[in-house]
């Protein structure tokens, strides 16, 4: 009976020992990760934050803290100390948790092409769409579009907005439809028939604000759809152009592996009497 009593004390002082072993372990190597360097302190915040939001309010609130996180996982401009966001603007919106980078607060660096990536020599056009011609959802941050614009007929329109949208094929299929040619010398030509005009063949949608379905119905909360585009300066004229003086402006959605576009010609709507057989 001893003898086992004697076993039983020597395991009890063994598993004690093991498990200061451990403690002491992991002590250490925390303290390691420190004294070593290889923990850094970043500032982060504690909810969400939209942006063009000044931070001054949320710092007086107690938004931020210093959050210690492994060197190699800092991102670049990652802010550090929590008097450089005073008197800051946040440029993009930022994740609770995620860490304040310079690269979005107004002093900081933007990325190229800023926060929706516009491309080198294009401009980001901001246009609102209803929401049939805006894709209803289909149509997504990233896609490519073709813009379509359309006229009605015996819609009167300028010869010099035509000049402005249509290209020269699309000009000669109008004229070619007026009696006289091209209407004489007046400035305005009344359209012969409905036209549908590609105005820009394939462009990068930068941004887009997408309705969302009411509850378990497929009604829309929204009618109205913003979206921004990734165009060329006089990419972007035309498309200001066609919302400014054509009956509708749509976008047409491209398949991922065409952000080309299709070479289109010219094209006209036909009559309702023609598409449904009652055309004299």
């Amino acid at each position: 009976m001893r003898s086992r009593g004697l076993v039983v004390a020597i395991a009890v002082i063994l598993a004690i020992a093991a498990a200061g072993a451990v403690i002491l372990y992991t002590k250490g190597v925390k303290q390691d990760a420190v004294s070593g360097g290889s923990l850094s302190t970043v500032i982060v915040s504690s909810q969400d934050i939209p942006a063009n939001t000044n931070l001054n309010t949320l710092i007086d609130q107690g938004v931020f803290s210093e959050l210690g996180i492994p060197t190699d996982a800092v991102v670049d401009g990652a802010i550090t100390e929590l008097s450089q966001l005073k008197g800051q603007t946040t440029t993009a919106p930022v994740l609770a948790n995620e860490q304040m980078a310079s690269s979005r607060l107004s002093s900081g660096e933007a990325p190229a092409g800023g926060p929706l990536g516009i491309s080198e020599n294009h401009v980001g056009l901001p246009i609102v769409l209803d929401g049939g011609p805006a894709g209803y959802g289909v149509i997504q941050r990233g896609d490519y579009v073709v813009v379509f614009a359309s006229f009605k007929e015996g819609q009167v329109v300028s010869k010099n907005v035509l000049r402005s949208l249509l290209s020269p094929a699309q000009l000669q299929r109008v004229y070619a439809s007026l009696q006289g040619g091209t209407s004489g010398d007046a400035p305005v030509v009344v359209m012969p028939f409905p036209f549908t005009a590609t105005i820009v063949s394939s462009t990068r949608v930068l941004d887009i604000r997408n309705p969302v379905t009411e509850g378990d119905t497929t009604k829309f909360s929204e009618e109205s759809i913003p979206l921004t585009l990734d165009l060329l300066p006089e990419e972007a004229s035309s498309v200001s152009f066609a919302l400014t003086y054509a009956d509708s402006v749509r976008l047409g959605l491209l398949p991922p592996q065409n952000q080309d576009g299709y070479a289109t010609p010219a094209t006209a709507g036909p009559s309702f009497e023609s598409v449904v057989g009652t055309a004299k």
